[in-house]
């Protein structure tokens, strides 16, 4: 039975180094970002976005675990945000390490966490989702999530 255990301390470092080097490679992958500097600019995002680590406000991250005492299969990360004076979640990374993914953790962590959103007063809950992860868009489309804008790139070659 998949649980949400709020992350250890002891565990955030390990969550830190592994988030930075996904996002720099997602960003890199995506278009959007040079390889040239990627990790450090993404070292440098999570810093500001998580000043002080767990302890930041308004931040909530959670390991995902296999059960109550059981191994941590991924991770999850939200915050809550206001917007024209709505206060709602904004998930900022969810992740299930490849050892564990096709076994229904990703969803029963996403049905958890609404749970934990509701109980914040918090009415809604926003992603983003690189164009490329046609796996993670099939999860958030059936768990209701419905897409709100498209960005779109057109890079130009040099004459």
């Amino acid at each position: 039975m998949t649980v949400l255990s709020p992350m250890r301390e002891t565990y955030f470092p390990q969550f830190l180094e592994q988030l930075a080097a996904d996002y720099a490679s997602e960003n890199v992958r995506s278009g959007r970002w040079p390889q040239e500097n990627a990790l450090t600019r993404s070292q440098s995002e999570l810093m500001r976005l998580l000043p002080q680590g767990t302890a930041t406000p308004d931040n909530y991250l959670f390991e995902i675990k296999t059960d109550p005492d059981g191994q941590t299969a991924g991770y999850i990360w939200f915050a809550v945000s206001e917007r024209q004076g709505e206060r709602s979640a904004f998930i900022y990374e969810v992740s299930v390490f490849s050892e564990f993914r096709r076994q229904g953790h990703a969803r029963a962590a996403f049905l958890q966490l609404e749970g934990k959103v509701r109980e914040l007063g918090l009415k809604s809950i926003g992603l983003n989702v690189f164009y490329h992860n046609s796996a993670a868009q099939a999860l958030y489309t059936s768990l209701g999530y419905a897409p709100t804008n498209l960005t779109m790139v057109k890079t130009l070659k040099t004459s």
